[in-house]
């Protein structure tokens, strides 16, 4: 019994020595003017934030946790665009685009109902890996729905965030 316990530890050995070592890719997130944010994984173990059912407070709040999305279409100078949206890529972290009406109206799905100051659209994981329309951002015509599955897209158009003095 003992040779067979030796001659399994050198065997063992000897393919642990020929293998080469897993090597796993470096993870970085971008946070520098014109560059993506997009970060594989961004673990959180707290519980998603409430937010308010205010539409000015909820959009303070998201102006508030979001990081600007600045490439493609979508990234022009803040407060250019008459709408604003927030695609929610973890528990308490958004990217916004500010986009126009038309822009947003095109994103949607057809047959999703008229645009309204505010709605929750959704947006796939499988949209999300792609650019069909080469233009910087991963958003495409049609790819936002109305019903999930996918991340949580909260579309602000004509709304205000309070002022300062009565933001929470």
């Amino acid at each position: 019994m003992a040779a067979l316990f030796l001659l399994a530890l050198v065997l063992i050995a000897g393919q642990a020595l020929r293998t080469e070592p897993v090597r796993f890719p470096s993870y970085q997130m971008v946070t520098k003017a014109d560059e993506r944010l997009l970060p594989v994984a961004v673990p959180s173990w707290l519980p998603p934030p409430d937010l308010p059912a205010d539409l000015p407070q909820r959009l303070a709040f998201l102006d508030d946790h979001a990081l600007p999305w600045t490439v493609g279409e979508g990234g022009g100078a803040p407060g250019a665009a008459e709408c604003r949206v927030f695609v929610r890529f973890s528990a308490q972290h958004w990217v916004e685009w500010q986009v126009s009406a038309d822009r947003l109206a095109r994103w949607r799905q057809p047959g999703d109902g008229a645009q309204r100051p505010w709605q929750r659209l959704y947006f796939s994981a499988g949209s999300f890996l792609d650019d069909d329309d080469g233009d910087g951002d991963p958003i495409d015509d049609g790819e936002l729905r109305a019903a999930g599955p996918g991340a949580e897209v909260e579309a602000f158009c004509g709304v205000s965030p309070p002022p300062p003095e009565l933001a929470p």
